[in-house]
């Protein structure tokens, strides 16, 4: 069994949504929804908040990411195939599959992070006739350069210490795109079902995504204008992503 357009047209990015977006849904079996989760080094994440990361003092105020191609593979054999669906993920964002789903304990899960070729070198007129509520319209904050350079597949945007005082001083910017930079993930995963309501986690640990860059230093990357450091990021993110 595949399922095709399931989704919810949510844009999850500044807003933070709560699990209470979606309590008038009464599906016909289980409930299956994603989450996106951001960690501090394995603690809980929150928007302005000043965290330690490798002796240097921290704070995010924009963390958003495409989320696309996503395959899940069923201990029964089924599949839940949403390769053709885009995600805009932020803090504590959640969507729900849209209506009862057919789920088993899950032991596969594949996804990108960013946006395929094919979207990604579109048309300006393709692009400017998304509806507002596609994930790959118009955003704000921004997710796009301009329509004929791309999208910003990770955007972190925030402040950090540049003196040692301990006090965040120094707006940061850093934002991965174009088609090489196009994240593959492919988890074998062990996450039970249950009865009614049930979720699927993407977490990204920010302190693992930094490892080896010193952010009182290096203050950004829009991916072309630094690429030594666009590529420690997504090398990085093949141990800061999990699923869970």
């Amino acid at each position: 069994m595949k399922f095709h357009s399931l989704f919810l047209w949510l844009i999850i990015s500044v807003v933070t949504i709560s699990c209470n977006k979606f309590d008038d849904i009464e599906p016909a079996g289980n409930s299956l929804s994603f989450a996106f989760v951001f960690q501090v080094n394995g603690e809980d994440f929150e928007i302005n908040t000043q965290y330690d990361i490798d002796g240097t003092a921290v704070s995010f105020d924009v963390l958003n990411y495409y989320l696309s191609g996503l395959y899940i593979q069923q201990a029964n054999g089924l599949e839940i195939n949403l390769q053709n669906e885009y995600l805009l993920a932020g803090p504590n964002g959640i969507v729900t599959l849209n209506g009862g789903v057919d789920v088993s304990n899950i032991t596969k899960v594949k996804f990108f992070i960013g946006v395929d070729s094919v979207a990604n070198n579109q048309t300006e007129v393709d692009f400017l006739d998304r509806p507002s509520i596609d994930p790959l319209s118009l955003q704000n904050p921004a997710m796009h350069w301009n329509w004929n350079t791309g999208y910003r597949f990770l955007r972190i945007d925030g402040n950090v210490d540049t003196d040692g005082n301990g006090t965040v001083d120094t707006g940061v910017a850093y934002h991965l795109g174009t088609d090489p930079f196009l994240k593959n993930f492919d988890f074998n995963t062990n996450i039970q079902i249950v009865e009614g309501a049930n979720v699927v986690s993407f977490v990204l640990d920010l302190g693992v995504l930094f490892e080896g860059v010193d952010m009182s230093t290096e203050l950004e990357t829009h991916t072309v204008d630094n690429l030594p450091l666009a590529q420690r990021l997504f090398d990085n993110l093949s141990r800061a992503m999990t699923v869970r």
